[in-house]
């Protein structure tokens, strides 16, 4: 975890003045929310929302905008440090944590939360998904929301072929085997370039692990959804349609890309 924060440090400015975020529309108005978050939410106006792993925090000041009253916790300090810049800019209310997300808890003085978000591509970078679910479960008042949208772990399975970038080979595992896929810090989805001497350290985690693991930190899991879409182009091989989602290629979606869930901790 401390090469992947390191990668992340390395990234987070490159991230913060790419075409990919958009950190100049988002001042201007723009949120970063797809429409279907929103709506799984529902309304947060006046609510406490706590987002963990929220990197330069343009999803979490969208929640704010929303009216959400917002947290952003964040294992890089950079990218804290670049989301209260633009909190600040923006004149947006909002509170951004640098902690591991394992010490979430601990570092914000045992509060809890009646909304909880965490999106995405966020699980891949940690070992422990029972661990997670536990502090997902410590961080959520009684009757609290959990949402998670995350990309799918079949689809976390391919990669481009060394043959044709542009179709996929399979490469990595789906279920969990304890050690991370260790890899050369290539270019980021937001077109960062390569960190020299840098590696990313990613593990694999199945939906079912993601689920159970909730379940036994004590959380009512309420709605799974699986989609055919991603929200960019996260695979080489994915083709944008005209709602600006990006799916496999031709007119079948043969494995979903993406998926949700909400659960709610007990009263």
């Amino acid at each position: 975890m401390e090469r992947n924060r390191a990668l992340w440090d390395a990234w987070a400015e490159e991230h913060f003045g790419s075409a990919f975020y958009g950190v100049d529309r988002f001042r201007a108005g723009d949120s970063t929310l797809p429409d279907f978050d929103v709506d799984a939410v529902g309304a947060v106006a006046g609510k406490r929302l706590l987002h963990l792993q929220c990197h330069f925090g343009l999803d979490t000041l969208s929640w704010a905008r929303l009216g959400a009253v917002v947290t952003g916790l964040d294992f890089s300090p950079k990218a804290v440090g670049l989301a209260r810049r633009v909190a600040e800019t923006c004149g947006l209310r909002a509170r951004f944590i640098h902690a591991n997300v394992y010490d979430a808890a601990e570092s914000l003085g045992g509060e809890r939360f009646p909304v909880v978000v965490a999106t995405a591509g966020v699980l891949p970078w940690l070992p422990d998904i029972p661990r997670w679910a536990g502090v997902v479960a410590s961080v959520l008042e009684p009757g609290g929301l959990f949402y998670l949208r995350e990309f799918h772990p079949v689809s976390q399975v391919f990669a481009p072929s060394s043959a044709n970038p542009r179709a996929p080979e399979l490469r990595y595992p789906y279920f969990p085997t304890g050690d991370p896929v260790r890899e050369a810090a290539e270019a980021s989805y937001a077109g960062a370039g390569v960190v020299e001497d840098g590696t990313s350290c990613e593990w694999p985690h199945s939906l079912g692990e993601v689920m159970q693991s909730l379940l036994d930190a004590g959380l009512r899991l309420e709605t799974v959804r699986e989609f055919p879409f991603t929200t960019y182009r996260a695979y080489p091989w994915l083709e944008e349609g005209t709602d600006g989602r990006w799916r496999w290629p031709g007119d079948q979606s043969p494995l979903p890309l993406m998926y949700s869930l909400r659960c709610h901790a007990p009263h």
